[in-house]
């Protein structure tokens, strides 16, 4: 166990708005910060820091906690875990505790993949891996830039790797467990994955090994074949070559995105460091989010065929919910960056990165290449559509731009096309209005009293004091208002100690933590105190009286059903006694 001092020092001397800012933008809002959440999409921030409490709750989906928890969920680690790393940061020493199974498992994991990706390194240079470097020279790919990526090669041997690990002390099941081999089907023994083939190994941002691609050195099928998802690894949640590249991309606040790996080499190779890749998969909200840690702009340099044109627009709507700002680069000449750097240089693809559209500019262009713009009947098809494509921009300047801009594509009036706009706005409006009255709920009177009363009493002295002389935790009917209830009354903080912070560490389920925290974050508590505390008090009163009575009335009809006159005497007694 780590000393409970040790991690109140932690805690204590951790700025949880500097933590937190190494993964979201924020922005000073009064007295609290905001970002976009790290933990669910949205496109208004609603994710709130504040500095004083050193809390962080979102608004939108409800996470929140302290700084170990944002460190948790934010890495997919444990506490202790959490807890040496921000101690690490700040220079308090953490005794490590007994790692638990799946920490254990993991750290492993990360051994064996290490061992791994040196092995294919060493092939890659041994005689074996001649075709290999063959290949290398063939795409341009410089020696240099294959070390500093750590490429390698998995010779044709169908168990080698896996006799290599054995050696170096690996239990076979481990081997499997990290995606490097596969079971013998019908026989006893393993036999390795990946084959013949030249390897990319896949790192976490820490620079981790965690996975790896192969990619075929002949006509095998797949071209690319990838690791599966282990418990270091799992391909949504990974950006390639994200290690190397987030450093520049945190100083040009730009990453270029690429569709594939060797794509990547070659935009870096040319001087463009800022780069990375989704790794053979669509952009994912996950990579959005791992890339938004570094910069709120991205520029995407997919394939220049249709494929690549959709999976860069789906890409952009992705990182545009995320609140991000994204350009789309084309390239004529040339399939992909990779072959237009091969044949016309750097310089090249520097032009094409200039030139790239805004999300907006890109989907109408692309969008009118579907339409025979010489017939009316398809002229007026595409205004209506491009027009409730511009009725989705809130931003009224940007939408009088791109309606300019789309009416002269279209060669009509842009009062005609603003006109259609407004007209679908309308349509829009009306359907979200509808919805709305479907899923409206009605407002909570004891729920709200009860997480403002709560709130109160972690602020505010003189509350907690009448809190406690007017109530019992019994008279906290909410579930986590009343969990949260029941250790406020039993607690008694000593010198130093934030009560705030000793709930939250009591409290064993996270919908009692978010519930605290989404409590403390809220506004306007401050205005009037006393009339608040008033007013929730007394609401929280009449509810548990109503609740008692609701109660006796109950048992009182059991009674009298059975029979039972003296039972049903007591009750009528008490009756009286909680109505008058």
């Amino acid at each position: 166990m780590i000393p409970p001092a040790v991690i109140e020092e932690i805690r204590h001397r951790s700025d949880i708005v500097a933590v937190i800012s190494g993964y979201v933008a924020l922005k000073k809002r009064g007295r609290n910060y905001l970002g976009l959440c790290p933990f669910h999409s949205e496109k208004t921030a609603s994710f709130t820091v504040s500095p004083e409490k050193q809390l962080f709750h979102c608004f939108g989906c409800g996470e929140g906690g302290n700084v170990f928890a944002f460190l948790m969920k934010a890495e997919n680690i444990g506490f202790a875990e959490a807890v040496a790393e921000l101690g690490e940061k700040i220079g308090v020493k953490v005794g490590r505790t007994a790692p638990s199974t799946s920490s254990s498992e993991k750290e492993k994991i990360y051994s064996v993949m290490l061992l791994a990706a040196k092995f294919f390194r060493s092939a890659l240079e041994s005689e074996a891996g001649g075709p290999a470097r063959e290949y290398l020279a063939k795409r341009k790919i410089s020696e240099e830039t294959a070390k500093t990526y750590g490429l390698g090669f998995a010779p044709a041997s169908w168990d080698e790797l896996f006799k290599h690990l054995i050696s170096r002390g690996a239990a076979p099941e481990l081997i499997e467990r990290a995606g490097l081999t596969l079971p013998r089907e019908g026989k006893d023994g393993y036999y390795d994955r990946f084959r013949s083939r030249l390897m990319f190994p896949v790192f976490d941002v820490r620079g981790r090994v965690i996975a790896f691609s192969g990619r075929a050195l002949d006509n095998s099928e797949p071209k690319y074949l990838n690791s599966p998802d282990t418990p270091v690894y799992r391909k949504g949640d990974t950006v390639y070559g994200l290690n190397f590249a987030k450093d520049e991309i945190k100083k040009k606040n730009a990453a270029i995105l690429v569709e594939g790996n060797v794509d990547v080499l070659s935009v870096f190779a040319a001087g463009f460091a800022n780069v990375a890749a989704p790794l053979g998969t669509a952009l994912t909200i996950a990579q959005c989010k791992l890339l938004s840690r570094s910069t709120d702009t991205i520029m995407l340099a997919f394939d220049a065929d249709t494929a690549g044109e959709a999976a860069a627009e789906r890409s952009a709507e992705i990182i545009r919910s995320q609140g991000m700002k994204v350009r789309i680069a084309s390239f004529t000449g040339a399939k992909d960056p990779d072959e237009l750097i091969k044949n016309e240089g750097a310089a090249a693809f520097s032009a094409a990165a200039d030139a790239a559209l805004p999300y907006l500019e890109f989907k109408i262009r692309r969008l009118l290449k579907k339409f025979n713009l010489g017939e009316i009947e398809a002229r007026s098809q595409a205004l209506r559509e491009t027009a409730k494509l511009l009725a989705g921009e809130k931003d009224a300047f940007a939408q009088k731009e791109y309606a300019g801009l789309a009416a002269g594509l279209l060669k009509v009036e842009a009062e005609t096309l603003m006109t259609e706009i407004k007209r679908q706005g309308y349509l829009s409006r009306g359907s979200e209005k509808n919805l709305s009255k479907v899923t409206e709920k009605p407002g909570d009177r004891l729920g709200a009293a009860e997480k403002k009363l709560i709130a109160l009493s972690l602020q505010n002295e003189a509350a907690l004091a009448a809190v406690k002389q007017e109530l019992a935790p019994a008279n906290f009917l909410g579930s986590e208002a009343g969990k949260i209830a029941e250790i406020l009354f039993a607690e008694q903080p000593g010198a130093g100690e934030n009560l705030s912070h000793l709930i939250l560490d009591k409290l064993t389920d996270e919908a009692s933590k978010n519930y605290l925290t989404g409590a403390l974050l809220s506004e306007g508590l401050m205005e009037n105190p006393a009339g608040i505390m008033r007013d929730c008090i007394s609401v929280i009163k009449a509810e548990s009286a109503k609740k008692r009575v609701d109660e006796i009335k109950s048992a009182l009809r059991e009674a009298e059903k059975a029979n039972d006159n003296q039972k049903a005497a007591e009750l009528i007694a008490a009756l009286k006694n909680e109505i008058y």
